[in-house]
């Protein structure tokens, strides 16, 4: 389990993150999310204790991560998968950690297998490729068979399969009772990894629950098959209503419901074939929950302003 009491960090006169609290459960895939500078990293390097909170607590399973004895068996984290040296291979990589923390080497080649590595186990890491190196950070997050587990972008440079690989693995991991934090920027992976979300944004929380519960509140669309479209269009613009999307007969409305177009298009006699809410994706509801929390916001390109 991981714990966020109150936490504050703080640079200088920067607030990175501010009075956080949150409780990552045992036995399920926990998704951290929130926008560029939002203090995702800050927060999961406090829990590593790589960051001291100027005020509050990070907790792993009751303490500090100082006070573990052993903590890569308790404790297995994956935040940047290029910190390691180059010339070692990546057996010996992981042998090294292994022996700060008094692993069997005989765990070096298992969990290089789990990872799809074994044949490459003698190679210098430096030559690996993103993917490779990526999956070198897993097998040296589960190395000490840990309870509670980290990741930072962890499908960053993976192939198709090598993501549908660490989505069921980290699955697997939770099934077995572990702790599995993760953060990323991939709004559809974490909606098909994750079992419970938390949302940051400027050091804050902003929302944590299932990507049921986070999608549920967020303005979808709706979906309209009518012979009389472009009528209807104008009618809806009028009420407010925007398009979100054009093909044919069908439409999708945003900012309106469908009750309201209904009682549009009977008051006109306008003849509706389909009349359907679209629930919001997980992106549409995470860029509605952070609109207010973006740092930088760029603008979309039209005519007369080309890249």
């Amino acid at each position: 389990m991981i714990q966020l009491e109150h936490a504050t960090k703080k640079y200088g006169d920067t607030i990175a993150v501010h009075d956080l609290s949150f409780t990552v459960e045992p036995g399920v895939v926990t998704g951290f999310l929130g926008p560029n500078g939002s203090g995702k990293s800050t927060t999961m390097r406090m829990v590593l204790g790589l960051d001291r909170p100027t005020s509050g607590r990070a907790l792993v399973n009751g303490k500090r991560y100082h006070d573990l004895t052993n903590p890569l068996r308790e404790v297995g984290a994956l935040l940047d998968a290029k910190a390691l040296h180059p010339g070692r291979s990546a057996r010996n990589h992981l042998r090294a950690l292994a022996a700060s923390n008094k692993i069997p080497f005989s765990r070096v080649d298992e969990v290089l297998g789990i990872v799809g590595l074994d044949a490459v186990a003698n190679k210098k890491a430096g030559g690996f490729s993103l993917g490779m190196g990526q999956r070198l950070g897993i097998a040296g997050a589960i190395l000490g068979d840990p309870g509670v587990l980290l990741f930072d972008e962890p499908v960053n440079g993976l192939d198709p399969e090598g993501i549908r690989w660490v989505r069921e693995f980290f699955h697997s991991l939770a099934a077995e009772g572990r702790t599995v934090f993760v953060s990323s920027h991939l709004m559809s992976e974490m909606a098909l990894t994750a079992h419970q979300l938390i949302v940051i944004g400027r050091g804050e929380l902003i929302r944590h629950g299932t990507v049921s519960e986070l999608t549920a509140t967020a303005t979808g669309s709706v979906l309209v098959r009518s012979p009389q479209i472009d009528e209807l269009t104008v009618a809806i613009a009028a009420l407010g209503g925007s398009v979100a999307s054009h093909r044919d007969d069908a439409i999708e409305f945003a900012g309106i419901t469908a009750e309201q177009i209904g009682v549009a298009a009977l008051d006109r006699g306008i003849a509706l074939y389909e009349l359907t809410p679209q629930r919001a994706s997980l992106e549409e509801a995470f860029m509605e929950m952070t609109a207010s929390s973006v740092e930088f916001s760029g603008q979309p390109l039209s005519e007369g302003n080309h890249a």
